[in-house]
Order: C-alpha cells, then sequence, then structure tokens
C-alpha cells in the first residue's frame, strides 16, 4: 500500500482475477457437470463424491471472486483518487463487479426456482401393508408415489427425505423379494409430469399399531406427508 505502487496497475489485475473468477462460477451455475458415471445404488457413493466436487468448484470459485472484487474494489479507489489512473480505477470498479449483480441475479434465480420445485412436488402414500421379508420375518410394506410437477428433472433420491416410526423410535430397513430386482426407482430420473412409485420394507415393531409417516424435503421447507397409517393385513 505504499505511495509508490502502481494502485492502477493493480486494481485492473484483481478486476481481471475477479472477472475470470467469476464467469467460472457463472458457468458452472449454468452448465452444472452432471455425474455421468454407471446407475444403481453401487455407484451412489460416487454420485455423492461427485456433487461435493461440483459444490466445492461453485463455492470456491465464488469465494476467489469475492475476495479479489473487494481487493480490486480498494486499489480502484486509491487509483480514482490520482487523475492519471482514474480512468484505470473506474474500468476495474465495473469488471470487478459486473459479475457480482448477475451472480446476484443467479443466487435469487436459483432460490426461487428451488422454492417453487419442492412447492410442485407431489408425494402420496399409497399402501401401508404387512408383509414378510426375504428372511420370512414380518414386516411393512410402504408403497409411496411422487409426481414431479416441476419444470426440471429430480429424483426420489434427491428430492424426498422419509423417515418411518413407531412410538417415536424409527424403523430398520428390511429387504423385501422386490427389492433384489436391478432396478432401483429411487434413482430413476422423472421429467415434468412424470411419477415413479416407490416401494420400501421396515422391520415391524408393533403389527398391529399404526406407524407414523414422514416425509419431506431435505431442508424440512417442505411437508409432504406428515401422518400416522394403519397397516394393512
Amino acid at each position: 500500500m505504499s505511495k509508490k505502487r502502481n494502485f492502477g496497475k493493480l486494481a485492473v489485475v484483481f478486476s481481471i482475477i475477479a472477472l475470470v473468477s467469476g464467469l467460472i462460477h457463472i458457468f458452472c451455475e449454468f452448465f452444472p457437470f452432471e455425474y455421468q458415471g454407471e446407475g444403481g445404488i453401487d455407484y451412489l457413493g460416487q454420485a455423492i463424491l461427485w456433487v461435493f466436487f461440483v459444490k466445492a468448484l461453485l463455492y470456491g470459485t465464488l469465494i476467489i471472486y469475492i475476495v479479489f472484487a473487494i481487493l480490486a474494489t480498494v486499489f480502484a479507489v486509491k487509483a480514482i483518487k490520482a487523475k492519471d489512473t482514474r480512468k484505470k480505477g473506474f474500468v476495474s470498479l465495473a469488471l470487478a463487479w459486473i459479475c457480482g449483480l448477475v451472480v446476484a441475479g443467479l443466487i435469487t434465480a436459483n432460490f426461487v426456482i428451488d422454492y417453487n420445485s419442492k412447492k410442485n412436488i407431489d408425494v402420496e402414500v399409497t399402501e401401508v401393508a404387512l408383509t414378510t421379508d426375504c428372511d420370512g420375518r414380518e414386516a411393512v410394506r410402504v408403497e409411496i408415489e411422487l409426481y414431479n410437477g416441476t419444470n426440471t428433472t429430480i429424483s426420489y433420491l434427491s428430492s424426498v427425505y422419509d423417515e418411518v416410526s413407531q412410538y417415536g423410535k424409527e424403523l430398520t430397513h428390511a429387504v423385501l423379494p422386490e427389492d433384489l430386482d436391478d432396478d432401483d426407482p429411487e434413482l430413476e430420473s422423472l421429467k415434468p409430469g412424470e411419477s415413479v412409485t416407490i416401494v420400501k420394507g421396515y422391520e415391524v415393531r408393533y403389527p398391529d399399531e399404526p406407524v407414523y409417516i414422514l416425509c419431506r424435503s431435505f431442508d424440512g421447507k417442505f411437508v409432504y406427508v406428515d401422518e400416522e397409517f394403519d397397516i394393512e393385513k
């Protein structure tokens, strides 16, 4: 920050770094790197790691942008005070914050889109029945139907958190004969207007007592199902 330092040049350099990182962030927002690996539950871990990688890239470029935009602003203000570097100062301010306006608009738009998407998801419990698992033990079979009323492609696994319990204790998952099929409906991609039926098995504690089922969005803002169901015999 010495007087001999070229504030105008530093402001331009920092603003260009901010601009580049901001453009990378915007590109990743518009064209996300979707996971293209094999499907099925065996590849779920890889898909989750891929999501973390994409999120790290998004947040990393956003942090870099904010830091260098602030630095560019500090030096741009100093450059504006001098007549010979005033033009560089104004140019640096424009370069540093033009992406900020776009990013702010993207964040607002994403928030609105995410809110509307979750609001237009419909989840219905269509059956709660007593059955037996692969080991012949009593289990409860829960059938859930998900309808995609959004304008984007979704899946049950990425959109709905579910919980089945009795007397406040969550039931343990049970393996039903139909679970041995290769297809996993929870991972199925649903286009707008499509629906899918999910079947889940649970070790039943009290076969004659109702079960409590909760289905909601992962952030908890939207609750799709929140009630008790009698077990059909």
